[in-house]
């Protein structure tokens, strides 16, 4: 499989890129963390409404560009780079999974900036998720939804949310809109502060059936891709602004990068981002390609990416000295990014709980 960038998505990369680069910089981003939505709404509205990202893998007949998900990659790692505040992987998540299970007619609710959320469990999560009701009519059921689902990223401004519920025994993803009757939700603050959370709290809610068990691991898949794929675009981010500190930053009358010692471990780090790239972008591929090596493919590319920008979020705090446990300076938001992305959609351990059956380990 061919990982290089084609030319059409390096001219996505490069535009989505010099966007962020104008409008989500580091003031933009404490901003929009500052603000009542988390986001920068005008910036949210360019990356929706004008250039129609969060529906890049939607078929053109639904009003999407007809993409794949290996397209919407670019854009994550891009997002991840800019420490994009909002909603975009959780969207982009949704569209995906309701075009691959058919709910096509779901899709409209996406448009215009509208957001999605996914709310399931964490990996070893021993709670129970929400519960299904069936009320029947002459001609259909509907379904409704009753129980608890915790911290769901993006959940508090979610026009549309899928909720992994137990029906018969087993999990199903159901589509809930953002004002259903029933639905409350409550913020959760997060270390990281460029993402937002709730608690989802649903009594009797109207919702509409999406899939089975095979659903809701697929949109824990995705999920596990998403973040992978804005996990290296952080853990690059990262990098290059310590290697340009260690170029410029001077000390003991030389310059930092001309210590051997210093060297060795930025050479390590790159190691690490340029493998995790790999890992990601053969995972986004077989999103996109629907090939049957997802269940293995999403943990393992989550777990190297999120390492990957642990050990890398860490380094830069160490390279950058004093500076780096500053307010003004990025260091520590890549860090709160490291440990939001390690510890959400499961950790180190259970993701390789997850995993080693799914290999045949």
């Amino acid at each position: 499989m061919d990982l290089s960038l084609t030319e059409e998505q390096r001219d996505l990369r490069d535009a989505v890129r010099s966007l962020l680069a104008k409008a989500s910089g580091s003031e933009a981003v404490r901003a929009a963390m500052a603000s009542p939505s988390g986001r920068d709404d005008a910036l949210w509205r360019q990356l929706t409404e004008d250039l129609g990202l969060t529906e890049l893998s939607v078929p053109e007949a639904f009003g999407g560009a007809g993409a794949t998900f290996a397209e919407v990659a670019v854009v994550l790692e891009e997002a991840g780079a800019a420490l994009l505040p909002g909603p975009y992987a959780s969207t982009v998540v949704v569209a995906e999974v309701l075009t691959r299970f058919g709910r096509t007619d779901l899709l409209p609710a996406l448009g215009d900036g509208a957001v999605g959320a996914l709310a399931q469990r964490e990996p070893g999560d021993r709670s129970w998720p929400p519960r299904v009701g069936c009320v029947a009519s002459r001609n259909a059921c509907s379904w409704l939804l009753t129980g608890v689902q915790a911290a769901v990223i993006d959940g508090g401004a979610a026009d549309l949310l899928l909720v992994a519920a137990v029906d018969g025994g087993v999990e199903a993803l159901f589509a809930v809109a953002g004002d259903a009757a029933g639905l409350s939700r409550a913020a959760l603050p997060l270390m990281d502060q460029t993402r937002r959370a709730a608690d989802l709290r649903l009594e009797r809610v109207p919702a509409e059936r999406v899939g089975g068990p095979d659903a809701v691991a697929f949109a824990r898949d995705v999920a596990a891709v998403a973040a992978a794929c804005e996990a290296v675009g952080t853990a690059r981010r990262a990098l290059d602004c310590t290697v340009e500190h260690l170029r410029t930053r001077v000390q003991f009358g030389r310059v930092l990068g001309s210590f051997q010692g210093l060297r060795h471990r930025t050479a390590d780090l790159f190691t690490a981002v340029e493998a995790a790239a790999s890992t990601a972008r053969y995972a986004a591929q077989v999103v996109a390609t629907a090939s049957e090596q997802l269940p293995v493919v999403a943990p393992l590319a989550k777990l190297v990416c999120a390492q990957a920008l642990t050990s890398v979020a860490g380094e830069a705090i160490q390279l950058h000295g004093g500076i780096a446990i500053t307010w003004e300076h990025d260091a520590h938001l890549w860090f709160k990014r490291a440990a939001h992305v390690a510890h959400t959609g499961g950790s180190p351990e259970q993701l390789r709980r997850q995993l080693a059956p799914a290999a045949g380990l």
